[in-house]
């Protein structure tokens, strides 16, 4: 299909339809930035709306829901490639301005959640506690502890009335004091004995609930934790095919935040975990069908691919297209150069589209080459089972 009227259409929560093409029925000039990546945080998308009045200016409100389509019709309009790009909250609303003879508003919309909302999750758990104890031992050694005193006070007291009293009347006197302390001591503990049986007897509990961060026993699977995480926190996952579903033989405590959680699991997992379209996806790019298209300059191929400067993304590759609605994260096709040579089946890493009818609409990709993707995948879960292995 000859791709020549671009087109592009965006929804606020079926209450305002915005097209802006070279169709009949355009009631606006559109603007977008569109950014696309691989990583576990939403991409923001710049959105500005010319020609916009001030009545449906104010319909876009942050939190509604924005839907974005575009796409090329061929000359006749009889065919075309219009698909939806995203649906995703509005998270900020600039007051619209006048400038040269032009209304027009901006705004920027999140494909997801960058800040988790959610607390660490804690389970409520119940045990009984005694209500009161009836341990009488702090009573008893008081009790003794006054006594002894008071026999000691005798002892010195008998002394000071019998200066001169006999090494034997003296003796005679201190056996005396000892076995009344020993008879006492006798006394209480025969006391103490009969209290703790019967309160052992009449013991009464009460049922305590103590909070505690959600726990997984030994031996749970990654896709476990991340399913009963995403349940409790209300995280909608689009979709989810794990790599290597690895066990956690220590078990599992979520300390983090759920979604802080997820990204982890996801890491050990050796599984992309990203935002496509609007939507949260847990999965291997590998796992994507191939799509049928060969880009080459006929259509779409705008800039040669080149090699990532960048130290941090070595293997990478950079190249600039005609704006294709499909080409997004995780998207597998062909990439055939005969200029610079490269002909190859490539993944999409990340990328951003400049949309716009005033100029042709094209986008920057990020991508690596499929083979390579795969040897770098290959090695993370060998390693993984290794590790597991020895655990």
């Amino acid at each position: 299909m000859e791709l020549v009227h671009f087109y592009q259409r965006i929804e606020l929560d079926d209450e305002v339809r915005i097209v802006s093409s070279y169709l009949q029925g355009k009631n606006a000039q559109i603007e977008i930035t569109y950014n696309f990546s691989n990583q576990d945080v939403p991409s923001d998308t710049d959105i500005t709306i010319h020609g916009i009045s001030k009545k449906t200016a104010s319909k876009f409100k942050v939190g509604s829901n924005l839907s974005i389509y575009a796409g090329f019709y061929n000359a006749d309009f009889t065919e075309n490639n219009i698909a939806h790009l995203l649906t995703a909250s509005i998270t900020t609303v600039d007051a619209i301005k006048w400038e040269s003879g032009d209304w027009y508003l901006h705004l920027t919309i999140q494909d997801g959640t960058k800040v988790d909302p959610k607390k660490a999750i804690k389970l409520a758990q119940s045990k009984q506690v005694r209500a009161k104890s009836t341990n009488k031992s702090s009573t008893y050694r008081s009790q003794m502890r006054n006594f002894e005193n008071n026999a000691k006070k005798r002892r010195q007291a008998w002394l000071s009335a019998n200066p001169n009293a006999t090494r034997h009347q003296k003796h005679l006197n201190y056996v005396q004091i000892q076995n009344s302390i020993k008879a006492y001591r006798t006394q209480l503990k025969g006391a103490q004995s009969r209290a703790t049986e019967k309160a052992n007897k009449q013991k009464v509990y009460r049922v305590k609930t103590v909070y505690k961060n959600m726990s997984f026993k030994s031996g749970t699977k990654g896709s476990t934790i991340i399913r009963t995480l995403a349940d409790k926190a209300g995280i909608k996952i689009s979709e989810m095919k794990l790599v290597y579903n690895h066990v956690y033989y220590s078990g599992y405590t979520a300390k983090k935040k759920p979604l802080s959680c997820i990204q982890d699991i996801a890491k050990d997992c050796k599984t992309d975990m990203f935002y496509q379209h609007g939507k949260l996806v847990i999965k291997s790019f590998v796992s994507n069908k191939h799509l049928n298209y060969t880009c080459v300059p006929k259509t779409g191929l705008i800039t040669s691919p080149s090699l990532s400067t960048d130290e941090d993304n070595k293997d990478v590759y950079e190249a600039t297209i005609l704006f294709n609605p499909i080409i997004t994260t995780g998207v597998i096709f062909r990439i055939d150069d005969k200029f610079s040579g490269f002909t190859d089946d490539v993944i999409v890493t990340n990328g951003n589209a400049t949309l716009s009818n005033s100029d042709t609409p094209t986008m920057t990709i990020n991508f690596k080459k499929l083979s390579q993707y795969k040897k770098e995948q290959a090695s993370e879960i060998k390693k993984a089972k290794s590790d597991d292995a020895k655990a």
